[in-house]
């Protein structure tokens, strides 16, 4: 998988998020709700942001990505004005994290994200920095 290393507007993107995630995480509800931000900006620099929506049957929760795409078309912007995503996820002891990272998509939204625009670019840790992939690429193959 090619890679390439962030634009200023990827680090100004990922700085946004992060604010969003510190500022919504609710430690009483759930455990833990909130734990997962995500930005995407669209070709016109607009940023939609989502949060994670846990819920107690575990197939009602929601990805954060999904709720920011979801935004983004609600508000009347088309599927391939999405030009970047990334997703944050708050520092949990659980998870042996000091601060607030960027999270790889999960694959059922790295599906989401390759459809809506598969050449989207979205920001994932690889090899401890962040760096910026094809929406496609993070799909290991595709039958239709």
């Amino acid at each position: 998988m090619e890679s390439a290393p962030l634009t200023d507007e990827d680090t100004a993107l990922i700085d946004t998020v992060t604010e969003t995630n510190l500022d919504t995480f609710e430690p009483g509800f759930f455990d833990g709700a909130h734990i997962v931000t995500a930005g995407i900006r669209m070709a016109d620099g607009e940023i939609y942001e989502g949060v994670s929506l846990p819920a107690s049957i575990g197939r009602a929760s929601m990805c954060a990505e999904p709720v920011a795409v979801g935004s983004a078309i609600a508000d009347g912007y088309t599927h391939d004005e999405i030009q970047t995503c990334v997703a944050v996820a708050y520092p949990m002891d659980s998870h042996d994290a000091t601060e607030v990272r960027v999270v790889p998509p999960c694959g059922p939204c790295r599906e989401l994200l390759a459809d809506y625009n598969d050449a989207m670019r979205v920001i994932v840790p690889i090899d401890g920095d962040n760096r910026v992939v094809d929406a496609i690429d993070l799909l290991p193959t595709r039958t239709w």
